[in-house]
Parts: C-alpha cells; sequence; structure tokens
C-alpha cells in the first residue's frame, strides 16, 4: 500500500492509535466487541503488566494516508518461555489490520527485524501477551461475539499471515455448551461415582479464605498443564493480577476446587463472560464505565466462559479417577450455570491434540464453534 506509515508505539498518540485500530478495521462486523479498554491499554505499559516483569515487547501501529489507524502489532520475547524450553522463539501478537496482504507483511517483517535483533531464530503466534493470555488467530467461528479473554479477527488474517510465510503449527479449541438445558444423565452419573469415593468433595471457592483457594487451583493448574503445548508457569505478577480481575467479575459459585480427604486434585474456574456487558461500548471508557458496571452487575449476562481446567498429574495417572473427576467438575459446573440462569458455557481452549479432554467435553455435551490459529515463521 501506498502512503501507509508504520510507527513504532511510543507517545500517547501512537498508543491511542494502537488501541483503536480493531474497532477501526471490524467496524462492519456485528460480532466485533471492543473489549476494556484500560486492560488493553495496560498490555502497553511496562510499569504495569506482569509480563514485563520477565519479559520485553515492542508495539507498532500502520496509519493510513488518509491517517486512519489501518493495522498494528506486537513482537515480543518471553524470557520464562526461553528458559523453559531452551530455544530462542520469539513470539507476536495483536495483528490486526485492513483487508490487504502487502499490509499484513509489512507489519510482520517489521516484527520480524526486531525479533532478530533480540536474538530469536523463529515468529510464533498470536500471543497477547503470552500463552496464559489471549491465544491464536481466529480461523473458525466468525458468526458468534466472542466471549471474555477470546479474541475475534478479520476472516481475511488468516490467509494474509500464511501469505507472509507463515505456517499453521497448533489449533485451539472453544467449546459451548447450552447450561440451560441441565447436564446429562451420563455426566450426572459420574458426579455422583466421584462423590461416593470416600473423603471425595467438590465444591465452590471460598472467598473467605481467598488466598489459600486462589493457591489451591495455581497448583493443580501448574501442575495439570504443566506438559501442554506452549506451557509457561504464571508468575507471582500474573497471579496477582489474575487475582484482581476474579475479585472484580467473579461469580464464585461458579468456580470449583475438587479435593480427596482434603487435597486439591482438580479445579474449574469459570467467569461471567463481561463482553456481552462491552457490547456496544467501544472499550467502556469514561461514563462507558458505569454503563459496563450496570450491565455486569444489575443487569446481568447470560453466558460465562471455563477458561481454566484441570486435574494433577497423579490423579490423571489414574485411569479409573482422573476422568472421573473431570467429568465430576464438568458435572459441577454445568449445574450451577444452570441453576444461576446462565444459558451458554464456553470451555476455552483446548489443544486440538488433546483427546482426552476433547472427549471429556463432547462426553458432556459441548461442541466446538470455534477454532483458534498458532502460526510459526523460521527465519532463514
Amino acid at each position: 500500500m501506498k502512503d501507509v506509515r508504520i510507527l513504532p508505539v511510543v507517545s500517547r498518540r501512537e498508543q491511542k492509535a494502537f488501541l483503536e485500530v480493531p474497532a477501526f478495521v471490524m467496524s462492519g462486523d456485528p460480532n466485533f466487541i471492543a473489549p476494556l479498554h484500560m486492560e488493553v491499554a495496560q498490555r502497553l505499559d511496562p510499569k504495569r503488566h506482569p509480563f514485563f516483569a520477565n519479559g520485553q515487547a515492542a508495539f507498532w501501529v500502520a496509519i493510513g494516508g488518509n491517517g486512519n489507524p489501518i493495522g498494528r502489532i506486537s513482537a515480543q520475547i518471553n524470557n520464562s518461555y526461553q528458559t523453559r524450553y531452551g530455544n530462542a522463539e520469539g513470539h507476536f501478537g495483536s495483528i490486526v489490520g485492513i483487508d490487504d496482504a502487502d499490509l499484513y507483511k509489512n507489519l510482520l517483517e517489521t516484527a520480524e527485524v526486531w525479533l532478530k535483533t533480540n536474538g530469536a531464530v523463529s515468529a510464533v503466534g498470536p500471543f497477547t501477551l503470552s500463552i496464559n493470555e489471549e491465544s491464536g488467530l481466529l480461523v473458525e467461528g466468525f458468526d458468534t461475539p466472542p466471549m471474555l479473554m477470546m479474541g475475534h479477527d478479520p476472516l481475511w488474517s488468516g490467509d494474509h499471515i500464511k501469505a507472509a510465510g507463515y505456517k499453521p503449527v497448533k489449533d485451539l479449541l472453544a467449546y459451548v455448551y447450552d447450561s440451560s438445558q441441565g447436564p446429562p444423565s451420563r455426566v450426572l452419573s459420574f458426579g455422583k461415582k466421584f462423590k461416593s469415593i470416600e473423603g471425595a468433595n467438590i465444591r465452590p471457592f471460598n472467598k473467605r479464605q481467598f488466598k489459600q483457594d486462589l493457591a489451591a487451583i495455581l497448583n493443580v493448574f501448574n501442575d495439570a498443564w504443566s506438559e501442554n503445548w506452549g506451557y509457561v508457569p504464571m508468575s507471582s505478577g500474573e497471579i496477582n493480577s489474575f487475582a484482581h480481575a476474579m475479585r472484580a467479575i467473579a461469580d464464585y459459585d461458579l468456580i470449583f476446587i475438587a479435593e480427596i480427604a482434603g487435597r486439591p486434585v482438580g479445579m474449574a474456574v469459570s467467569l461471567p463472560n463481561i463482553n456481552e456487558a462491552l457490547a456496544g461500548l467501544n472499550g467502556a471508557r469514561g461514563l462507558g464505565i458505569l454503563r459496563f458496571l450496570w450491565r455486569l452487575k444489575v443487569g446481568g449476562v447470560k453466558s460465562a466462559r471455563v477458561l481454566l481446567m484441570g486435574v494433577t498429574k497423579a490423579s490423571q495417572a489414574d485411569i479409573a479417577l482422573g476422568p472421573v473427576i473431570s467429568m465430576a467438575l464438568i458435572s459441577a459446573l454445568a449445574e450451577a450455570h444452570g441453576r444461576k440462569g446462565y444459558e451458554r458455557m464456553e470451555l476455552s481452549w483446548i489443544l486440538d491434540s488433546n483427546a482426552p479432554m476433547r472427549r471429556i467435553a463432547e462426553m458432556g455435551g459441548a461442541k466446538i464453534y470455534k477454532t483458534y490459529r498458532i502460526f510459526r515463521k523460521d527465519f532463514a
């Protein structure tokens, strides 16, 4: 494209333009919902976002000849990832632009130059900013709005990324469940089977012992997910950020801890889908925050996202116990969502290669309705 400038995000002017890109590019898409403005702005601030305690990133915005913000991208080095996997892989994210292959190519090349300069031998993404936040590019399921902390991308993005030399490496699946119908009988039977085990119990999160229960959830997460593709442990800063988000929006009746003899063996964290309350508010800036909070706390939302779920590796190793814990958690989630009036429950994301978890989700009555893709390019 002619007369396009790709500018590093340095001043408030570039930051404002960076934040405005998705709304400009997807202004005609009825399913696009601008995420909470203050959360996206935090990602650009090394002093406020926990990623920067052990990583570095750069951001760019593309400005068209008429002054409109028409594209953007980030590039980042995740030191925790590189240390864990012993490689020099770099990441990119936040990529969105108008329907123009050259624009995507130029954005990606800009990120690649920065990554190479910082010692990376490849670019993998999109991640915003790490795999513990928004991950993947939407490639299937454009006909419905995204849920909490899940992306919504233009139809053309995947093709333009591939045209720039990137290859798909992993698909992340989002399942949806109609919680208004109640859990299937076979799911309920697993719940009863788990409760029949001596000392077994599934209980909701106790906010009176917030720190203890949060620690239990994160310990199970870090154990259960440790062998997953791309896994990186949550840092203390990420944990604190997660805790802050939970306090602000959580419905504690939708968060469960599975225990045997008082020891946590599984967990499931579902949060109200705040995107419902954000629809049409352009990121809820200024007085929009009050309208957002009213919708969330008074009007209520009808959908929720199960964003964390796991069973300890020791329990997974017991082929008779692991699936029972997982299905019992699904049963508790389905029952609670239905009882509290949530009509839809999203389970996301699940790796396409995670056959056991996919089987459990499908046995519980959930169906795939969105696919997000990770791409990779190795530098010559």
